[in-house]
């Protein structure tokens, strides 16, 4: 019906125009008040004329109403097909967005182990946490069936993340750098000054500090810590973090110093296993 009055709409709408005038004309009556009652046949034929101009009236009425009901209709349907589509767009580009964060990632594990071939790695996949005031744990899945162990270094693109503390099965348990149990030995990068990292098991933030440098070696705001390479757990020359603050107030032996680790550990979601070096 929709597609039958959408082809012949000028046809009706001209045949209508038509119609009607000549319709009203030939039911006019003369100027006069009054009039004398006209012969039978004329009667029948203004009584048929009448008709039809009643008929005329309540199909243009009819299909006033229907073709209204049409577009309504059509209109609701059309909303909801965009609408769907609109759903459908943002879904679609929320996924793409995932997508390319993902592969920026796994792009950047992937420069850092051409960049270290002398590592043997395994990629693992974070996920889980546990937070608490004291531990910061993260939850590995590995992506290979290769076996770990305990205290193997965990590292990202960006720098040590910490390192294994327990293995079961395809997971594991990553103490990370600001755990209070965390110990790594560093170096600074800008003077080589020896300490090690230890982390503060703050409840809001992931800072650690550097215990046991000098007061000799001068340490400055935006030195960078490495990995120092003692204790046969990381390799050397991996960096820790930044060193944001620096207390040399209170008299004593060693720096009071604050370190900001590389990695954003709120964010983490692939990370490297150092399983040994070539």
């Amino acid at each position: 019906m929709y597609d039958f009055l959408s082809n012949h709409r000028p046809k009706l709408v001209a045949l209508l125009l038509v119609a009607l005038p000549l319709v009203m004309l030939a039911s006019a009556g003369d100027a006069r008040v009054g009039h004398e009652p006209s012969s039978k046949p004329v009667q029948v034929v203004r009584s048929g004329l009448a008709w039809t101009e009643l008929g005329a009236y309540r199909s243009v009425g009819w299909l006033g109403d229907a073709w209204a009901r049409l577009v309504d209709g059509e209109l609701a349907d059309e909303n909801e097909k965009l609408r769907k589509e609109v759903a459908r767009l943002r879904e679609e580009k929320s996924r793409l967005i995932g997508v390319l964060q993902e592969n920026a990632r796994l792009r950047d594990l992937v420069g850092f182990k051409k960049r270290h071939p002398e590592f043997e790695m395994v990629p693992a996949r974070v996920v889980g946490r546990d937070i608490s005031p004291y531990f910061r744990v993260l939850r590995l899945k590995l992506e290979s069936n290769q076996k770990l162990k305990p205290r193997q270094p965990v590292v990202v693109a960006s720098g040590v993340v910490g390192q294994i503390h327990e293995v079961y099965g395809q997971f594991a348990e990553v103490i990370i750098v600001s755990d209070p149990r965390s110990r790594i030995d560093a170096v600074s990068q800008r003077n080589r000054a020896p300490g090690i990292v230890e982390g503060l098991g703050h409840e809001r933030d992931y800072l650690a500090r550097v215990s046991y440098l000098n007061q000799k070696d001068e340490m400055r705001e935006g030195d960078v810590m490495v990995t120092g390479g003692k204790g046969g757990v990381f390799p050397k020359e991996l960096v820790i973090g930044t060193v944001t603050a620096v207390d040399n107030a209170e008299r004593g032996l060693f720096q009071q110093v604050r370190l900001e680790p590389a990695v954003d550990f709120s964010r983490l979601e692939e990370v490297f296993v150092i399983t040994g070096t070539k």
